[in-house]
């Protein structure tokens, strides 16, 4: 591979790391980032008062479009709004929407979720609330804004075999008067590039799974029906008189059950499918069911495997998660010639056919960033884009196709199902990250990007997360402080360390 000039393609947690590492590769030529947003921070944005302030319709910021909502290559259009800051109603700008909700704080400690050498404030939250993470994140990639080309959403990704060089098509959304995403039109970048780096995220297309009598529920009670990507506040639901419930059982999920039910002192009905390994608040009007096995929209009931059945539903809340979706790689079905890139995805289960999570192993010219999930994203891209700036300039040789299919179906083996492919959990996550830096130490490069090393304290609190988050919020909801350190909740009585608590992780050779 000789690769001078990369495209980036998202700048929000995961981009801004992985080009940090790409620009102190001192390699390459030029590297230019693609942004639809109009500032840093990615998902961390928080859109939803800009987008109900300008009055648009419940329809379009409350509701889902359809159900169930699975087709991975759907566009999320934005949405016009008045320019924040404005008092003409005639300044638009086209906002996307994000996940994060108004009191929403993370689920994983300062400590864990910090840049290379770029601490958080002392002062802040231990669990920091989405403006101080928005701050942080915007601070750090300050620095890479010159290569940043905002308000530029990615439509289309073409790659040519013969030439071996992509080609990029993308919608300009800068401001301007009176315009809306009608008047955009498709523009390429004259440039071609070497490689392109996808680092979108993977928390942006909702994903509503089929439910029996699903569908025909949402024909007729087409409000009633959100996802979590819908929620924003509690304020929401005020004057919901009916039931609630809430299907899933992850962060989003707990986390939703718990602020219903703290504000509101009524039931809150959860289905699940399993156990979560996740921190959640816990309240006695959580009612946790089955999966659900009928929806019947004659009588507003809800039935689950566990024999139970909700009468007078008046809101269901799929906190399903999201799909793996990058609609602006062709498929199979509108490709007329088959591209290498559009096998890759397939159901938004997973991203297929690739070596360590990263690169396709038939097109190791494209590249993706922070798919893992329940890794610590932010770190986890420094160190994916480290090793990723070695490979692209020759620092770090690609072992052979044999080997990289031997980990691609080791993680498939290991996972078992594909909508489970890129979870690596703990202590897998700390393998990963672990043997990428191995990998990068011994590439050399000293002058280089390398990502952070897990200490046998951080690894500590990182097998520690679940209880050390359940006393955090339990702290908070008792003494209306939110503790700054794991030092001030163990000495206000609030967590302990667990017995299998563990400061040490072996890293084996070959996976994961």
């Amino acid at each position: 591979m000789t690769i001078k000039s990369i495209a980036v393609i998202g700048a929000g947690p995961t981009g801004a790391g992985l080009v940090k590492a790409l620009i102190k590769e001192r390699h390459f030529a030029k590297i230019k980032v693609f942004e639809k947003r109009n500032s840093f921070g990615g998902l961390w944005n928080y859109t939803k008062p800009q987008i109900n302030k300008s009055h648009i319709s419940d329809a379009a910021k409350t509701y889902l479009e359809k159900v169930p909502l699975d087709n991975p290559f759907h566009r999320i259009s934005p949405i016009a709004c008045q320019q924040m800051g404005s008092q003409d109603s005639t300044k638009k700008s086209l906002v996307f929407d994000s996940a994060v909700y108004r009191d929403l704080d993370t689920n994983v400690p300062k400590t864990l979720m910090e840049y290379n050498k770029f601490p958080f404030p002392a002062d802040a939250p231990l669990f920091p609330t989405r403006d101080t993470v928005l701050k942080y994140l915007s601070d750090f990639a300050d620095p890479i804004k010159k290569h940043v080309q905002f308000n530029t959403e990615i439509v289309d990704l073409q790659y040519d075999p013969q030439s071996a060089k992509y080609k990029i098509g993308y919608i300009d959304h800068a401001p301007a008067p009176q315009k809306t995403k009608q008047e955009s039109s498709t523009v390429y970048d004259p440039e071609e590039y070497d490689a392109v780096v996808i680092a979108t995220g993977i928390y942006d297309l909702p994903y509503v799974p089929s439910k029996p009598g699903l569908e025909k529920w949402f024909k007729t009670y087409p409000e009633s029906v959100l996802h979590s990507k819908n929620y924003d506040s509690v304020d929401q639901f005020k004057d919901v008189k009916g039931e609630i419930v809430i299907v899933g059982n992850s962060a989003s999920g707990n986390d939703l059950a718990y602020q219903l039910a703290s504000k509101f002192k009524r039931k809150i009905y959860k289905s699940k499918r399993s156990e979560s390994a996740l921190p959640g608040g816990k309240s006695s009007f959580i009612v946790e069911l089955g999966d659900i096995s009928e929806m019947n929209s004659a009588n507003k009931s809800i039935s689950f495997t566990d024999g139970t059945t909700v009468e007078n539903v008046e809101k269901v809340i799929f906190c399903t998660g999201f799909l793996k979706s990058f609609p602006f790689l062709p498929t199979s079905q509108n490709n007329k010639q088959t591209s290498p890139l559009s096998n890759l995805i397939t159901d938004g289960k997973m991203v297929h056919n690739l070596y360590n999570h990263i690169l396709p192993i038939n097109l190791p010219t494209l590249a993706f960033i922070g798919l893992p999930k329940y890794s610590l994203p932010t770190r986890l891209s420094e160190t994916q884009g480290a090793w990723l700036a070695r490979v692209w300039s020759g620092k770090i040789a690609l072992p052979s196709k044999e080997l990289q299919w031997k980990y691609h179906h080791w993680f498939k083996a290991k996972n078992e199902t594909e909508s489970k492919y890129h979870e690596i959990g703990f202590p897998m996550d700390v393998q990963y990250s672990q043997r990428l830096n191995r990998e990068i130490r011994h590439a050399g490069n000293a002058n280089g990007y390398f990502g952070i090393e897990w200490t046998g304290d951080q690894i500590k609190v990182r097998s520690s997360i679940k209880p050390l988050k359940e006393g955090y919020i339990k702290y908070f909801e008792e003494t209306g402080q939110r503790a700054s350190s794991v030092q001030e909740l163990i000495e206000q009585g609030y967590f302990e360390w667990p017995e299998d608590a563990v400061s040490c992780v072996q890293v084996p050779s070959f996976a994961p």
